[in-house]
């Protein structure tokens, strides 16, 4: 609606009526201060009006004035309203804007119809000389409060130069601790390999002694069956000289046809005898023939005694033949006996010789064993007491060279301490020139500045990825003026902040997030060449999972010169990099480091170097063939979201989210080409798309905080339009609200300066677990509660509580010298000490650990290869009231909430990420721990991801 229009007072009623919907945003904004003289010389307000709402102690707020003058104004009816909008088309741009829905145009229409054009001229140049009263009154309160800024900035500075040393000496006390806990730990290390070690040597001791066990029963079984073989090699001898006798004597037998004529004779023998006996027998004899037959009977009698004597002595003989033979035979059997068992003896006595030969050879053994045993035990420990007394020279060489090094950094900053005081004397000298030398130091201040902002726009939007060593404008300029416009500190911290704008190194991955195969490696070759422009002269290919390798080489350059091929696998580079001598391995670079490295080194500088061309052809395959991208590989989670409006990426990624990388200079530029990581499996998902680079999101990020960080005036007064002033261009607009950020860039708590410590991305890797994995609450003043909530409503099949070992103090002390504990909570005068044994009994159930902790336990468990789910429950003004019901210790509501947001910034410094549980995810206690339970078990499913980096 145009300012001059007209009509009825229901048409003005209305009017004030779209005035009245926007009354308490106007009154909220508006000064009425800034109104009254515009509004008296459009004659809508008289001096009363205006000393009533500008003095009146009714009136004790802004809105109370503000709303007071629309009061006025509404009783003028059309004509002021018309002023009212004039006067806000002049001052309030936005607010007249909101109840017109029009642009404003700054015509005055009211002033130049009524009281000409001169009376505007004469209302602008009072408002033009009350604003230079103003600006000057304002000028000199400013000159008084840089006075003192400059007081309480050397205030600052010394404050920041004792800050320094008190953080040299918490450096020197973390690195002391971190040397400890590095000692802790490879002592633990060091007592279970030893342990592991005592162990197999026992065993090994228990299986050797049972084999020596098992060679002496073997040995004993053989000397049995031995003598087993020797009784039957003599009984076996015995029955074969009783076969050979038996044998004998049937031969010696007499034949058959001995016996028939033996047979014969005996029965001629019989008949000559019947036939005698038929003599004798018949008819008496003559006297003469019985004398004689009485002599022959005689005879025949004697014959017969005679006879029967001899037969008599010859059966004595044969008795006694017979007895002897017997005796004999008895005596040779005995004697049999006698050998066999003089034999058995023999061969037992040889027996039981060669195995007491073979005891004293094995006891010969085992002392040998022994001794060599006992001195290579003696000569183990002289060399392990002797390396610990190297190490603890070495060690106290290193402590004595770092205090030293503490003493000369504390030397240095109180030297800069000093430094500064002089300068600040100086500064407070030089602070009493005249104002105009003043302002013309300022003037050319803000001209060093933007000089430097403008080099800082061109790195940005640069192609390619060179980073310039500092800004032009201010290591080129010679000019006195700069040394006029900005101090040595201030130029100091300028370059400061480029420096770390110009990127010391590029991002480098953790070396534990990949492994390479290094079967079969070749022989590591080095040469000599110049560094400078050495990319001119080779490409590059591949990166920190299948290693750098040169792609081509050009004809006829100091390169080839030099003995670079194609196919050689580049290790190491040592030379001068950025002006310092350094040591740079490029086995593990990136292809976006190894670009840099090349890039940045100068002078004569040494390659080390892989002919490993298999490898080479396997990765140009690889690469030909659509299965890599470049030979990088890493995974990173992102700290902020990134949409595709960001520095024209193509893929869309949410903070905390985890993506791998694929290539670290993607077609040339200062991009990585990324890929979406499954939550629950960890394998790549098919979308894939362009991130920008740490280097160029850190500049990215900067400048974005420039411009959501430009200061505002005191007075809400809006930017001139390009289009009323021609001169000012959007891009000087643009510059002079980052110039104004720039002023405040110096101070270390500014907004702007925690920006540049802003991390982009975080090198990670992927951990997989079976067992249940113990759950952390934060915050920890809900843990009791909660632990106990989810096992009184039926958790107790999934859920168990870590139960913590009771120990004394001087327990304590001693396994806490041992092993580190986990957590341990200090109850009167014992312990209450949670273990990683206490908490693989509740996994060894099959069930989640439910842990009591605080958060400065996660790394602990971490470096266990314990990997907890962290639970956040977010706590605001809005949900906290839900908490009533739980039996909580707090003192106030606020402080809690207070608290929680403090454990929230703890948060974000754990090596793994955390899960939330939003407010509006529950209404009440039973919602809120069947929230937790469900998200408990659905973190259970996901890969663990971990920041090795800082472990």
């Amino acid at each position: 609606m145009e300012n001059g229009t007209s009509g009825t007072s229901d048409d003005v009623e209305t009017l004030w009526e779209e005035v009245e919907s926007k009354r308490y945003e106007l009154c909220r904004i508006i000064s009425p201060a800034k109104l009254t003289p515009y509004l008296r010389q459009c004659k809508v307000l008289d001096e009363q009006d205006e000393d009533e709402i500008l003095n009146s102690m009714l009136l004790v707020s802004k809105a109370n004035r503000t709303s007071r003058l629309l009061d006025i104004l509404h009783t003028k009816g059309e004509r002021g309203y018309v002023a009212f909008l004039e006067s806000l088309e002049f001052y309030y741009a936005d607010q007249y804007k909101l109840v017109t829905g029009n642009d404003p145009t700054r015509r005055f229409s009211t002033i130049v119809v009524e009281e000409g054009h001169e009376v505007l001229t004469q209302f602008l140049m009072n408002e033009v000389m009350k604003l230079q009263q103003q600006s000057k009154v304002k000028t000199l309160q400013r000159d008084e409060l840089t006075r003192k800024n400059c007081t309480l900035e050397d205030e600052q500075k010394k404050l920041r130069l004792a800050n320094q040393e008190l953080q040299a000496f918490q450096q020197r006390y973390n690195k002391l601790r971190e040397e400890r806990n590095t000692y802790s730990d490879e002592l633990l290390r060091v007592k279970d390999e030893n342990y592991k070690l005592a162990m197999r040597y026992a065993t090994l001791s228990e299986e050797k002694n049972m084999a020596v066990m098992r060679s002496r029963d073997l040995q004993l079984e053989i000397d049995q069956l031995k003598h087993r073989l020797n009784k039957l090699e003599e009984e076996c001898k015995m029955e074969r000289r009783q076969s050979l006798k038996l044998k004998n004597d049937i031969e010696n037998r007499p034949k058959k046809e001995q016996i028939f004529e033996l047979e014969r004779e005996n029965e001629m023998l019989k008949i000559k005898l019947q036939e005698l006996q038929s003599i004798i027998q018949p008819g008496p004899l003559p006297a003469s023939d019985k004398a004689i037959l009485d002599i022959l009977e005689h005879d025949r009698q004697e014959a017969l005694e005679d006879r029967q004597d001899l037969v008599n002595r010859l059966y004595n003989l044969h008795e006694e033949v017979r007895q002897a033979e017997e005796l004999r035979d008895k005596y040779l059997e005995e004697k049999e006996d006698l050998e066999l068992k003089s034999s058995t003896l023999q061969k037992d006595c040889e027996m039981y010789r060669n195995r007491m030969d073979t005891i004293t050879i094995q006891l010969d053994e085992v002392e040998k064993e022994r001794n060599q045993a006992f001195r290579a035990r003696d000569e183990a420990q002289h060399q392990f007491s002797q390396s610990l007394v190297d190490k603890d020279k070495y060690r106290k060489q290193i402590r004595e060279l770092e205090e030293k090094s503490d003493e000369l950094q504390i030397e240095i900053v109180r030297k800069e301490a000093k430094l500064v005081t002089l300068e600040s004397r100086l500064r407070r000298v030089s602070k009493d020139i005249v104002l105009d030398q003043v302002r013309h130091s300022r003037v050319n201040s803000v001209f060093t500045k933007s000089l430097f902002i403008l080099s800082l726009s061109r790195l940005l939007f640069s192609s390619g990825d060179e980073v310039q060593r500092g800004p032009p404008s201010v290591h080129s300029s010679s000019s006195s003026h700069q040394s006029e416009g900005m101090d040595s500190y201030e130029l100091e911290q300028v370059n400061s902040i480029f420096r770390k704008l110009s990127l010391e190194r590029p991002f480098r991955p953790s070396l534990s997030s990949f492994s390479r195969n290094s079967s079969s490696l070749k022989p590591v070759q080095e040469l000599s060449l110049l560094g400078d422009n050495i990319l001119k002269n080779i490409s590059l290919v591949g990166g920190n999972d299948s290693g750098i390798f040169i792609s081509a080489v050009q004809s006829g350059s100091i390169a080839e010169k030099a003995g670079l091929r194609e196919g050689h696998h580049l290790l190491l580079l040592e030379g001068c990099i950025r002006g310092e001598s350094q040591s740079i391995s490029l086995d593990t670079s990136t292809q976006e480091e190894a670009h840099w490295t090349l890039t940045h080194c100068s002078g004569p500088v040494r390659l080390h170097y892989r002919a490993n061309f298999d490898s080479y052809r396997r990765l140009q395959s690889d690469l030909a063939d659509g299965k890599l991208a470049s030979g990088d590989s890493f995974y990173i989670r992102v700290n902020l979201n990134i949409s595709v409006q960001s520095d024209s990426c193509s893929l869309s990624v949410r903070c905390d989210e985890v993506v791998r990388v694929l290539d670290t200079r993607h077609q040339g530029r200062c991009e990585w080409l990324c890929s979406r990581v499954d939550t629950y499996t960890g394998l790549d998902q098919p979308e894939c798309g362009t991130l920008p680079s740490n280097s160029r999101l850190s500049l990215l990020c900067l400048l974005f905080n420039c411009s959501q960080s430009n200061l505002q005036p005191e007075e809400a007064n809006p930017l001139p339009d390009p289009k009323s002033s021609p001169r000012l261009s959007r891009a000087s607009i643009f510059l002079t609200q980052i110039l104004q950020v720039m002023f405040n860039a110096a101070d270390p708590d500014n907004e702007l300066s925690r920006s540049l410590n802003l991390i982009p991305y975080s090198p990670v890797t992927p951990q997989r677990t079976q067992r249940r994995r113990p759950v952390l609450f934060s915050p920890t003043a809900l843990a009791k509660t909660i632990i106990q909530k989810i096992l009184n409503m039926g958790g107790a099949m999934d859920f168990d509580i870590c139960k913590p070992d009771t120990l004394s103090k001087d327990e304590f002390h001693l396994k806490q010298n041992v092993e580190p504990f986990i957590h341990y909570k200090e109850k009167q005068a014992t312990f209450e000490c949670i273990t990683r044994e206490n908490i693989e009994a509740v996994a060894a159930k099959g069930k989640h650990c439910l842990l009591e902790a605080e958060l400065s336990c996660v790394k602990d468990l971490l470096r266990r290869e314990i990997y907890p789910i962290i639970l956040y429950v977010k706590i605001c003004e809005k949900n906290v009231k839900k908490l009533r019901k739980l039996p909580l210790r707090i003192e106030s509501e606020e402080e809690f909430v207070r608290s929680c947001r403090v454990t929230e910034k703890e948060l974000e410094g754990v090596p793994c990420l955390y899960a939330s549980l939003e407010p509006e995810a529950w209404a009440g206690t039973e919602d809120l721990i069947r929230a937790i339970k469900d998200r408990i078990l659905d973190e259970q499913k996901k890969m663990v991801w971990v920041e090795q980096d800082l472990l």
